[in-house]
């Protein structure tokens, strides 16, 4: 009964998405004479925009920057375009000195063919001739032998034009693309002046709420499309010198225009480069008598349209589109058919805009799926999809190839693991088979057990052996993790896997017997974070000296995951393999995978936090934003940020603080109330325990708080207004760039509560 009333507002919804691409695409068409000057201008200024900034800082005024870029520019083009039409014109008086060459060419064809072709056509036409007399019947009596009436030929003679005609003629032909030049110029000047007036209206008429999505996706549309107008220029600039050079060499005449043209046509996808060669290769036919001057220059082009497209495009275009090489075809047909050639030229430009629009704007993601250059599926789903197909040979080659450029520990945390909660969504929701499930899970294991018979890359820490015992939350899916876990291991922790649905009388025996050093709960979601909450404290119960690590293999973020497992029932909380790895036997990821860790560490955090301090989004929204983003620069699982703005309103934010870690404002003697204190400059305590001023209050050592980091929280002016803080349950150490991303983000959160108390009146509030 529920499936009509959820799939009707799909349909409408899909009706409304097809109704408003018609709407669009007719708009596009019907007003594409006062569009297409204003797509040109607004490329052009996406190209000279990066001048224009450089001038700015260089000291130069926006309006005067801006206009020296557009005269400089426009200026370059007409002096090229002056340039390439003497040229021309230069080379249509030399055509006729080539006919001698041309009519000798045209003799060393073999005409035979061609004569035989003839004869064909003569003797089509004399049976065609037979045919007709034989089928022309009698008219008015008289024999079809008779002989036929000629018509009598009439034609029809032109006045000459008058001159005034002549120049009213060229006059009109000339006008239309001079006044669309002349529009895309002042549209150039005017959006380079205002683009970030411009920038602020259109924030203002998406609205508030959409402030930091649309930032966002305004910088991706400016990046990738000024980024690949740059690029292409610079291929395009080199192509067309290699091809004047070269034409040079051979001796073409006029290679001066040929260069030019080269490097204007190549911005057109696909043709342009060939159309650009149409003439060199004509006019090597007519220069020399020979096909040897014909035979470079096409060998020249040939050579470097393949080296552009395959070499230097992939290697300095990279991502920088977005688009796949599909996209660019499709859309080359279709921008060409809405807007003709000036289509053509911008169906990449304006593909890009699409993409970033899909990649932002959710009722429009099927924009970025058709179009964008990412995988449709994830490597995890791809791995899910083969296996319930019961493909297993096929997962299997496609986790050897991912091994290629990945480690172990990657492709177990961001493959397979993702895929078996993948399954396990499915046996909750029903609509797994069982036989499939159980293909799944086998197969799993058994690749599992493969890549792990592999020779290890892990290093030993120390000749100290400590013991581990795995035990799987609820089913087979856990179970398997935690076999990916224990392989992962060094080899001086020797590990134990529980088999899956223990009861917990045997397994209080177990660890009773054997006493390990650590207790492992694995559990893979959706629904197995209880289950693990539940086993931890029920183990505490039993063994409050035990060191419990809870294992939720989720791509949650591990603050969300900690907040729900209090200190006192698990030590530590890990949601990766990587993080369970470094938790029990720190060192070992690092000192295996460093080399790779070097490539790809990511960015710094301040081109994403800069567009939330901004007077219209809400000042909590914004704190809590900053609180997660420390968390996941640290990879650490608790932040607490605490601050008061210069109006005396206290603003308090965190991530992942468990309940039995929350501060008692009437206890005093709370470490965390006596911490609240900002400090003048970032201080690091990698281990609480070795630290004069924490360790002799035992709170946080009690609760398993062993790191603790803190970053002041300044405005803009330097005033200290309160502090960002780190914790986490191992003792560690944190990277340059953490410390100065931890950094970025206190003084984000500073700038984002000055500019609050600038732009609205005070409004205290408690998180």
């Amino acid at each position: 009964m529920n499936l009509p009333t959820k799939s009707a507002p799909v349909r409408a919804f899909n009706v409304n998405i097809a109704l408003g691409l018609l709407a669009a695409i007719s708009a596009l068409y019907l007003g594409r004479e006062i569009l297409i000057p204003i797509a040109l201008a607004v490329l052009l200024s996406f190209l000279l925009a990066p001048v224009t900034v450089r001038l700015q800082r260089w000291g130069l005024g926006r309006t005067f920057a801006a206009l020296l870029v557009v005269m400089v520019t426009f200026s370059a083009l007409a002096v090229t375009g002056w340039i390439v039409v003497g040229q021309v014109y230069n080379l249509a008086a030399e055509l006729p000195h080539y006919q001698r060459n041309l009519q000798t060419k045209l003799r060393s064809l073999n005409l035979h063919g061609l004569g035989k072709l003839s004869k064909t056509k003569q003797m089509l036409g004399e049976v065609a001739k037979q045919t007709g007399s034989r089928a022309l019947p009698e008219l008015d009596g008289r024999s079809s032998s008779a002989s036929p009436q000629h018509p009598i030929p009439v034609e029809v003679h032109e006045p000459e034009p008058t001159p005034f005609q002549l120049l009213k003629k060229a006059a009109g032909s000339a006008l239309r693309p001079i006044g669309t030049a002349f529009i895309v110029l002042v549209f150039v000047v005017f959006l380079l002046v205002g683009r970030e007036d411009l920038r602020d209206r259109i924030l203002r008429l998406v609205g508030s709420r959409r402030l930091y999505v649309t930032t966002q996706a305004l910088d991706d549309a400016a990046r990738r499309v000024s980024r690949y107008l740059s690029m292409q220029l610079a291929v395009n600039a080199t192509f067309g010198s290699l091809v004047g050079l070269g034409l040079f060499l051979i001796g073409i005449p006029h290679a001066l225009v040929w260069a030019v043209l080269a490097t204007l046509l190549r911005f057109i996808p696909y043709a342009g480069a060939w159309i650009a060669a149409a003439g060199p290769m004509l006019l090597a036919v007519a220069v020399a008598p020979g096909w040897s001057k014909f035979a470079w220059t096409l060998a020249l082009y040939l050579l470097l349209e393949l080296l552009a497209a395959n070499v230097a495009e992939p290697l300095l275009y990279g991502s920088s589109t977005g688009i796949s090489a599909v996209a660019i075809l499709v859309a080359a047909v279709f921008w060409t058919w809405l807007w003709g050639p000036v289509g053509l030229l911008l169906s990449t430009p304006l593909t890009v805009c699409l993409v970033v629009i899909g990649r932002y704007v959710p009722h429009l993601e099927f924009l970025g799926i058709l179009f964008g250059d990412e995988p449709a599926l994830s490597s995890a789903q791809r791995f899910y999809q083969r296996m319930i197909a019961m493909d297993a040979e096929d997962a299997a080659e496609l986790t050897d190839e991912l091994l290629k450029d990945k480690s172990l520990a990657d492709v177990y945390d961001t493959v397979i693991i993702p895929a078996l909660s993948l399954a396990e969504e499915g046996r909750h929701a029903g609509f797994l088979d069982a036989a499939i499930e159980e293909y799944l899970l086998d197969n799993t294991r058994e690749l599992v057990e493969e890549v792990g018979s592999r020779p290890s890359t892990q290093p030993a820490l120390s000749d100290t052996i400590a013991r581990l015992i795995c035990l799987p939350a609820k089913d087979t899916a856990d179970e398997i993790a935690g076999e990916m876990l224990i392989q992962l291991l060094p080899q001086t922790v020797a590990a134990e896997l529980l088999p899956c649905g223990i009861s917990s009388r045997d397994l209080i025996h177990r660890i009773a017997s054997q006493k390990p050093d650590v207790v492992c709960i694995s559990g893979v979601p959706p629904q197995t974070t209880r289950q693990v909450a539940l086993w931890c404290k029920h183990l505490r119960k039993q063994f409050p000296d035990l060191t419990i690590v809870a294992a939720v293999w989720s791509t949650a973020d591990l603050a969300s995951i900690r907040s729900r497992i209090p200190v006192s029932d698990a030590n530590h909380v890990v949601c990766t393999l990587r993080q369970a790895v470094d938790y029990i036997a720190p060192g070992v990821v690092e000192s295996a995978e460093q080399p790779r860790l070097a490539k790809t560490e990511q960015q710094p955090p301040s081109a994403e936090l800069k567009p939330l301090a901004t007077p219209e989004a809400p000042l909590q929204e914004v704190l809590d934003k900053l609180t997660q983003d420390a968390a996941k620069a640290l990879d650490a699982p608790i932040a607490i940020l605490a601050l008061e703005d210069e109006r005396g309103s206290c603003w308090k934010s965190q991530c992942g603080l468990p309940a039995d870690l929350v501060p008692d404002a009437s206890d005093s003697g709370n470490p965390i109330n006596s911490l609240l204190t900002p400090e003048t400059s970032t201080r690091v305590i990698e281990d609480i325990s070795q630290d004069d001023r924490l360790a002799k209050n035992t709170f946080l050592l009690d609760k398993g708080i062993h790191f603790y980091a803190d970053a002041p929280v300044r405005t803009r002016s330097g005033k200290l207004v309160g502090s960002l803080r780190i914790l986490d349950t191992r003792a560690r150490k944190i990277t340059d760039q953490e410390r100065e991303r931890l950094e970025e983000v206190a003084l984000a959160a500073g700038e984002a509560v000055e500019l609050r108390a600038v732009a609205t009146p005070p409004e205290p509030s408690l998180h």
